[in-house]
């Protein structure tokens, strides 16, 4: 067997898991504040044991080395997923309002870490605050990914499996780093994030939310994770004001964060001259087009917003993963769910918060074929694949292949698997599509609640595989990576 540095493993981890208890210090104070004393006492408890358990294996856990192979840092990328939600899903055990079984808290949790969106709690309105700021708050953590998050605060991970752990979470075909040091890189990134977040907050408080509501729809909308604190969802707040504000971060949540840093420090070439990102921005007008004519088609024109603002917002909503549902949507057509599950299949740009196989993906994968279709009429012609005018490498577009076939292959294989708990296959396929997407299931609409104990556990593998972009799972999974 391979040898592994456990014991820093584990160490890295109880620090993490120190940090995710200073996170859930929000939503207690949240509850001190609005007097939820049934709350506080959950999220007290569930602190209580997330520190002490962090701080015990931080004490008592002495690795020998404090080195971490590429091994290690794969390892360890797939379990802080796993080790957080299994901390950030003991209040929604424990909250009276929401007492969930361990299967369907593991769901909650995972979807609120991978900013998928899924929920088991249908009358949101009746959860506290505690509860609803640790909801969002979970999504915000996850949204630009919780190993940029730990490479920013564990400086020593810069030189030992820090690109790994870097490359692994944000995908092998954006490793683009705005400073030579990948924990320079990852402090940056996250400065973007929380400024973004901050502006969004303010402009929302501006509108009709309250200064909570905003706090919560802020921290969402940025990690397109789309949980909402009202039932209706964005449809609580639909104004034209609203709408327009979340419409631009929502397309900025599906840009990539390293062009954003850039853009912001006046580099705005990085953003004119990035092929994926003109190909993001023109697939958000083609799909919007073509919602206009579907609603003009089916007689769903309802006021000028229902022309302009609203399918706007609802292709960046899909595209981007984010999941938020205007309340129109459904007098569309079933064209537009047709287009709306490819908007879904496509997702954003590489290295944003968005899910989805990744525009860049697809560019590279449709500039290869278009290349083989052009070699059966000549075929001694060499026509390599030029992205951003840089010739990209076999190697690359063989990643990229293979990433697309295994991504198709395992959305059937999680739908197949879903059917198999008794849900019906057009329904399981679909949610299968939407939690490897990580867009949540408000498209396929099962009913979560009466979900089985396997099927919250397919789902919450599927978002977490989605999550992580597929390879770095079934790495983890091959018998060669337990082998020396």
């Amino acid at each position: 067997m391979r040898s592994f540095n456990f014991a820093m493993l584990v160490r890295t981890l109880c620090i993490l898991i120190l940090f995710e208890a200073g996170f859930m210090l929000v939503p207690i104070i949240v509850a001190i504040s609005n007097h939820e004393h049934e709350a506080l006492q959950a999220f007290g408890i569930s602190c209580a044991i997330t520190a002490i358990t962090g701080l015990l294996g931080y004490l008592f856990i002495k690795p020998a080395r404090k080195d971490l192979s590429k091994y290690d840092s794969v390892l360890l990328t797939a379990l802080v997923w796993i080790v957080f939600s299994l901390f950030g899903l003991i209040p929604y055990m424990l909250a009276p309002a929401t007492q969930l079984s361990f299967s369907s808290a593991f769901l909650e949790a995972m979807s609120g870490f991978t900013t998928t969106g899924v929920s088991s709690l249908e009358a949101t309105e009746q959860l506290s605050r505690a509860i609803h700021i640790w909801r969002c708050l979970s999504q915000w953590i996850g949204g630009l990914g919780i190993i940029i998050f730990t490479l920013a605060l564990i400086p020593m991970l810069n030189s030992s499996g820090g690109m790994q752990m870097f490359n692994a979470e944000q995908n092998k075909i954006s490793q683009e780093k705005v400073s030579p040091r990948i924990s320079n890189t990852a402090r940056k990134l996250w400065g973007v994030y929380i400024l973004l977040t901050a502006i969004l907050f303010g402009l929302l408080c501006l509108g009709p939310m309250s200064v909570f509501e905003s706090a919560c729809h802020a921290l969402t909308t940025m990690a397109t994770g789309g949980l909402s604190t009202s039932s209706v969802g964005i449809n609580q707040f639909s104004t034209p004001y609203i709408k327009i504000v979340v419409t631009i971060f929502m397309f900025l949540g599906g840009v990539n964060f390293a062009m954003v840093y850039r853009a912001s420090t006046g580099q705005l070439r990085a953003l004119r001259n990035n092929e994926p990102f003109l190909t993001y921005c023109k697939t958000i007008a083609i799909a919007t087009l073509i919602f206009i004519l579907c609603i003009i088609l089916n007689d769903a024109v309802t006021s000028w917003q229902s022309l302009t603002i609203d399918p706007l917002f609802q292709v960046v909503s899909f595209i981007t993963s984010t999941g938020f549902i205007l309340d129109d949507f459904s007098n569309w057509g079933s064209e537009v769910m047709f287009i709306t599950f490819i908007l879904i299949f496509i997702g954003g740009c590489a290295g944003s918060t968005s899910g989805g196989a990744k525009i860049d993906r697809l560019l590279y994968a449709g500039k290869f074929l278009r290349n083989e279709i052009r070699k059966t009429m000549r075929p001694n012609s060499v026509l390599p694949v030029r992205i951003s005018n840089r010739v990209m490498p076999t190697q690359a577009i063989n990643k990229v292949l293979a990433f697309l076939l295994f991504y198709i292959l395992i959305i059937l294989v999680g739908g197949l698997l879903l059917n198999a708990t008794g849900i019906s296959i057009d329904t399981a396929l679909s949610s299968s599509l939407a939690a490897i997407g990580n867009s949540g299931l408000s498209i396929s609409n099962p009913p979560t609640e009466a979900l089985s104990p396997a099927a919250n556990y397919i789902l919450s593998a599927l978002m977490l595989i989605g999550r992580l972009e597929i390879m770095t799972i079934l790495v983890i999974l091959s018998p060669s990576f337990w082998r020396r």
